[in-house]
């Protein structure tokens, strides 16, 4: 191989790693390995619990209404295509997803804590196509998605 070619697969292998990260931050994981071998990550599974510790998690924006009408807007951007419109698990990506998406409007999603689905937008679900929204949101705006996830509750 030409040293040019070997150069333009480091380049693009480089540009890369800046443009979608190489890095795991494990020191902002919010469980320990305990808790996954209480099976907390289930791929395929059906069930997909938050550490206890979640649940003490409080909302700095609960109530508020225009952090919901941005957890809206956020909404629509990045979660409807697996979720879809009204938080059902329907949207266009979802045929072909395994597990399904959670089904947001249901009552076994609405009653948990706001901590345990600001824990689970955070730290996404490995080996699923829920990814860890850390990265790519802001603190406010997973709380932004986790006041609108509780308007659809009302959806149905």
């Amino acid at each position: 191989m030409k040293i040019q070619n070997v150069l333009k697969i480091i380049y693009v292998f480089l540009a890369s790693a800046l443009i979608f990260g190489f890095t795991v931050d494990t020191s902002k994981l919010h469980f320990t390995n305990s808790e996954n071998r209480a099976n907390i990550f289930q791929p395929g599974g059906t069930k997909w619990k938050a550490p206890k510790f979640a649940d003490e998690i409080k909302n700095p924006l609960s109530g508020n209404s225009e952090a919901a009408k941005e957890g809206k807007n956020l909404f629509n951007v990045y979660c409807v295509t697996c979720h879809g419109e009204k938080g059902e698990g329907n949207g266009v990506a979802a045929a072909t997803l395994n597990p399904k998406p959670a089904n947001l409007s249901s009552a076994e999603v609405q009653k948990q804590s706001d901590g345990a689905i600001y824990w689970k937008i955070t730290t996404g679900f490995p080996s699923t196509a829920m990814i860890s929204w850390r990265s790519n949101l802001s603190d406010k705006q997973r709380w932004e998605l986790v006041n609108y996830i509780r308007v659809l509750r009302n959806k149905k």
